[in-house]
């Protein structure tokens, strides 16, 4: 199967850019490829968003490529978040899941390669800063005490560390150094055996089990609902 290089695609993009203009390119995208936030924040030229845009639609053209007519059906045409969460829920084959993530590491890749050494810096930052955020703003509307938090931060780590001794040399460099959401989208992105498929839905289960014993019920029934709603937010 061939699809077009990121540079084809990029380079096609900027030659339609010249020709019929910027605004009706940006018209054919449904979001662009970096939040708006942190399009300002890292202060992307006006060529720097067009690349960036042309490899996300890069991407998803080879992710539907990769899809048969059924998964495709299921994703729909949704963008971001949502378009993650579809994925999630596709019933996807070894190959399949090899494909996507090789997909996945060439078009991350590609957008290193557009951003300066600094703007990755930064954008690296913002993402761990709104993991911290978020990790805050949940202890905060729980109302965790110290010592609650503690424990599931020994939890957490717990766990990690079980989870990475389950893959091999190769799977750890690939999660290495990441945290939070980047760690989680790293390891749905591995190639795992059904064996280790297993140990880890074990261990993410007896974690779950053992966060919910440090916290009390009344902050259980609300961290259920915190959950419900940030899942509707995303409908």
């Amino acid at each position: 199967m061939n699809f077009p290089t990121i540079k084809q695609c990029v380079s096609g993009v900027l030659m339609l850019t010249a020709v019929l203009g910027t605004t009706a390119i940006f018209k054919a995208h449904r979001a662009h490829a970096l939040p708006g936030q942190m399009v300002e924040a890292l202060n992307l030229t006006a060529q720097q968003q067009t690349e960036l845009d042309a490899i996300k639609e890069n991407a998803r053209t080879q992710i539907n490529t990769v899809l048969t007519a059924d998964q495709q059906a299921e994703v729909g045409d949704v963008e971001g978040r949502e378009l993650k969460r579809a994925m999630r829920q596709l019933d996807l084959s070894q190959e399949q899941r090899t494909q996507l993530r090789s997909i996945r590491e060439d078009s991350r890749a590609a957008m290193n390669e557009v951003l300066t050494d600094e703007q990755q810096t930064q954008l690296q930052a913002m993402k761990a800063e709104r993991h911290g955020q978020r990790h805050s703003r949940r202890a905060e509307a729980l109302n965790l005490t110290t010592e609650q938090q503690a424990e599931l931060d020994a939890i957490k780590e717990n766990a990690r560390t079980q989870a990475e001794a389950v893959l091999t040399a190769e799977q750890r460099t690939a999660v290495a150094d990441k945290t939070g959401r980047e760690w989680m989208r790293a390891m749905r992105g591995l190639d795992l055996s059904e064996d280790q498929r297993t140990q880890l839905q074990e261990i993410r289960q007896t974690a779950h089990t053992a966060a919910e014993g440090v916290l009390t019920a009344e902050q259980q029934a609300q961290m259920q609902e915190m959950r419900s709603q940030r899942r509707g937010q995303r409908r």
